[in-house]
């Protein structure tokens, strides 16, 4: 498995881990793959950083809340940021509701940006914050250019020009490698 931790780790703050990727997951293969890959990468982060980590994530349905909930089982608590104020509209009445719901009330915080409703800038965003505020972005991606403004694809380009780390977890090619920095 690839080792995400390389180099120094920190010794008086937490490290903290973002997310960025599909809401569909697609065939139950890449679903278990990428369930694999973030438990592994998050329990060996955990052995790494010893001052502890935390998971940040976006709260969307799919990978976000996949995430969130392999954080939980790993007991690393959760800080979530929320696009717009409305974004609760954007899960069903039902179970995915209830999901939502239930993450928000495992969060240490909630970070809801200034959006009054959906938008492709709402949701760019939401993967800036991500970016700016991850010593570590995982990436649950396809490789292929963002379907809209905001999308995973511009969060990975984004996370690249400000130098971050990032993890690409490959859902059609199931392999896990480092990204380069573009800047």
């Amino acid at each position: 498995m690839l080792s995400a931790f390389s180099g120094a780790t920190r010794t008086t703050a937490p490290y903290h881990i973002g997310i960025t990727g599909h809401r569909n997951l697609g065939n139950a293969a890449t679903f278990r793959f990428v369930t694999r890959s973030l438990h592994t990468l998050l329990a060996d982060a955990q052995h790494r950083h010893t001052e502890g980590i935390v998971a940040l994530f976006g709260m969307a349905e799919g990978t976000d809340t996949l995430f969130a909930q392999i954080a939980l089982n790993l007991n690393i608590p959760l800080i979530a940021v929320i696009p717009y104020a409305g974004f609760i509209d954007d899960f069903p009445t039902g179970s995915l509701r209830q999901q939502y719901q239930h993450l928000v009330t495992r969060c240490e915080m909630v970070y809801t940006l200034p959006f009054a409703t959906r938008s492709d800038e709402a949701y760019m965003a939401a993967g800036c914050w991500l970016a700016d505020h991850s010593d570590l972005l995982l990436a649950v991606w396809n490789g292929q250019p963002a379907a809209g403004r905001g999308g995973t694809g511009d969060v990975v380009a984004y996370t690249q020009r400000i130098g971050r780390p990032i993890i690409h977890i490959h859902t059609v090619e199931h392999t896990l490698r480092s990204l380069p920095y573009a800047g």
